[in-house]
């Protein structure tokens, strides 16, 4: 029988972004992102997540805010394994700068539109997409809510969790990664040249490392 992985995406990202993987053990579902409720914690709103998950045993695939949101899920869910892309697993492992992301408004552009504009302007400098990855990028960018994008940047920004993961649980980080440099995180296994959007631009790569974790449990 194949595993249930509940794959959550990046921020300002969705469900396109894992559509270069090829798991063959695995059955892959995602987790839409919802509207934040006004003043809602992250702790809560994974709550409101997981909760759309209606197997008891499942394992959860979560890129960078995906990640996170699949680390608060697996401390209050019953996770059999948590994959980690290009994400961080607590507060120690978030670069010091992102206590100051949810202040990058201006007197006419919101934290949301700034960094939106910025993130799709500097990719092509910072990551190795093809222009087909980087017009998906931008696609899914002008897709996402500027409500759900301005929330989040505040709670990653105020991202208090401390704990460790109270499951198994397997990181994959790029060496290349700028949003995420790998020299902060702990106990993952690195992929050489990967960028933070390598869940696409690797795809097949991390495909077969996380098969390989799969077949090896």
């Amino acid at each position: 029988m194949k595993e249930s992985i509940y794959c959550i995406p990046g921020l300002g990202l969705n469900r396109k972004v894992f559509q270069k993987l090829n798991i063959p053990s695995a059955n892959l579902k995602f987790i839409d992102f919802l509207e934040p409720i006004p003043e809602e914690s992250l702790s809560n709103y994974a709550a409101r997540m997981a909760a759309r998950i209606p197997e008891e045993e499942f394992s959860l695939l979560g890129m960078s805010f995906g990640g996170m949101l699949s680390v608060e899920i697996a401390n209050i869910r019953k996770v059999k394994k948590v994959f980690l892309v290009s994400t961080v697993k607590n507060k120690s492992e978030m670069p010091s700068i992102f206590k100051y992301i949810d202040k990058l408004s201006t007197s006419n552009k919101s934290a949301s539109k700034l960094a939106v504009d910025t993130s799709v302007a500097f990719k092509p400098y910072y990551d190795n997409s093809d222009e087909e990855g980087n017009a998906l990028f931008q696609e899914m960018l002008n897709e996402a809510s500027h409500r759900f994008l301005n929330w989040a940047l505040k709670e990653i920004a105020n991202w208090e969790f401390e704990e460790k993961l109270n499951c198994p649980f397997y990181h994959i980080h790029g060496t290349s990664d700028l949003i995420f440099p790998l020299k902060n995180i702990d106990k993952a296994e690195s992929l050489k040249g990967g960028t933070h959007f390598m869940i696409y631009n690797n795809a097949e790569e991390i495909s077969q490392r996380i098969e390989k974790a799969l077949k090896n449990k």
